[in-house]
């Protein structure tokens, strides 16, 4: 199991909180668009196009997976740090154990022999959201929040302008 948000931002370099952004989902039609616009209007000038990219693709994930597994997202929050960010989702599912945290699981129904020669066709279709997660976030965490459960990725900000 990750680590809760507060262990999370306890060991990462990131510096005072300077700014806290709490958004309500439930009245946004196009959440996913609205979250990915948001995200890059916040972070603009605190760092470079690439992490800011990092954020916004974490946070569609993090969204997708609300959306398609937890009946939808509840809220989004930012918290802007000096030297860092972290965004999280809460939805309403309250099953914290699906959540994959080995990239093992990828690979489940191939066989041994076709895993070394696997094209991206051969990958299930789904459950590559919380590697990317893993991959593009700095780390992350999924605790019990009050609607359900909130998963929090945190980024370092290379180049922050903060």
């Amino acid at each position: 199991m990750p680590p809760t948000a507060a262990e999370l931002i306890r060991e990462l370099p990131l510096g005072p909180l300077v700014d806290h952004h709490a958004f309500a989902l439930v009245t946004e039609e196009e959440p996913l668009t609205w979250a990915r616009e948001t995200v890059r209007r916040l972070l603009q000038d605190r760092t470079d196009q690439t992490r800011i990219d990092d954020a916004v693709l974490v946070a569609t994930e993090l969204l997708t997976n609300a959306i398609q597994h937890a009946g939808g997202a509840v809220a989004l929050t930012l918290d802007l740090y000096e030297k860092g960010v972290t965004v999280g989702v809460e939805d309403g599912g309250r099953d914290t154990t699906v959540i994959p945290t080995a990239s093992e699981n990828l690979l489940a129904g191939l066989q041994d022999d076709t895993i070394g020669t696997a094209e991206e066709e051969d990958l299930p279709e789904g459950g590559r959201g919380m590697y990317l997660v893993s991959a593009f976030s700095t780390g992350w965490s999924v605790e019990p929040a009050s609607e359900g459960k909130i998963v929090t990725a945190a980024f370092c900000l290379a180049g922050s302008a903060a």
